[in-house]
């Protein structure tokens, strides 16, 4: 696939609540066919996925970008409920599905989701649009998924340090769980779900699946072998067990695969990533809804 120009603006998206979110939407000078929507990790603004998202607009994908409520640009809109988690899937992420459909509606989707951005698929009604999907450190967060060497550590912050911050009506330090601050009201989701078996829940703990079934694209589910703060391999293979009527294909990736010493659980979307690889994502997806088109013929 030949590179192509493209042209990038920010643009504005309204959440049925009243919420606006910031975003950023890339077009490219010859379209591929497809868009692209990247739904970003936990406090991670749009813009940590610039050159990403540019290089698969080089390359021919309309690629929206956006940033949650509460994070980066998209601020508490006047009149709009606290930040929540929660709303992050229920009303930012549909929104955003809805925005781009309405935009570009002759484009095949296709979605990108980076650690939370590919927990709450289940969430959206329309979790059936997309042709293909993929996740990079996407994991099921509770916090015994995670080795017996971190379980203390989590321990502490969910069931200690987060209730702490929660009553001084603190926002979470950005350096503890690796985005910006987090607004009371997302942190104290997070929380809640991280102690749950059933992770993404409501506030009487049951568990949350509304539209789970409904994902039936193939969903290439990325995780790598130093990511053991974020996203350990158990919690990843877990989170597939959230979609059982797609097909999963599973990688996991150890750094030296790939030629490097280290890529954790933010590194990917870094510019030093060689673009090899985030050559392969574009190609897997194209690839993949041409296959599904071609089976639906």
């Amino acid at each position: 696939m030949n590179d192509t120009a493209f042209l990038s603006e920010p643009v504005s998206i309204a959440c049925s609540d009243g919420q606006q979110l910031a975003a950023t939407l890339y077009r490219p000078q010859q379209s591929n066919g497809l868009s692209l929507q990247i739904n970003a990790a936990t406090g991670v603004p749009r813009g940590y996925y610039n050159a990403f998202a540019g290089y698969q607009a080089g390359r021919g994908f309309t690629v929206l970008t956006f940033d949650y409520r509460g994070i980066g640009g998209s601020q508490p809109t006047p009149g709009a409920p606290a930040p929540r988690m929660l709303d992050w899937g229920l009303q930012d992420v549909p929104a955003a599905t809805a925005w781009l459909a309405q935009q570009v509606p002759a484009l095949t989707p296709t979605l990108l989701g980076h650690s939370f951005g590919g927990q709450v698929l289940g969430l959206m009604p329309q979790a059936e649009a997309f042709a293909a999907i993929v996740t990079v450190a996407s994991q099921h967060g509770y916090w015994r998924n995670w080795p017996r060497s971190h379980q203390a550590k989590l321990f502490f912050a969910w069931y200690m340090l987060v209730p702490t911050l929660l009553l001084l009506r603190a926002k979470a330090p950005s350096r503890l769980f690796g985005g910006e601050p987090l607004p009371r009201g997302v942190l104290a989701d997070w929380s809640r779900w991280c102690r749950s078996p059933h992770y993404v829940c409501d506030e009487q703990g049951r568990a949350l699946r509304p539209f789970n079934d409904r994902v039936r694209a193939p969903i290439r589910m990325i995780s790598f072998s130093d990511d053991l703060d974020f996203g350990p391999r158990k919690g990843v293979d877990r989170l597939a067990e959230y979609y059982p009527r797609a097909r999963i294909e599973r990688q996991h990736v150890m750094p030296t695969d790939w030629g490097l010493q280290r890529i954790g659980h933010f590194g990917f979307f870094k510019r030093e990533m060689p673009v090899q690889r985030w050559a392969e994502i574009g190609d897997w997806l194209h690839t993949t809804v041409a296959e599904r088109k071609r089976q639906a013929a």
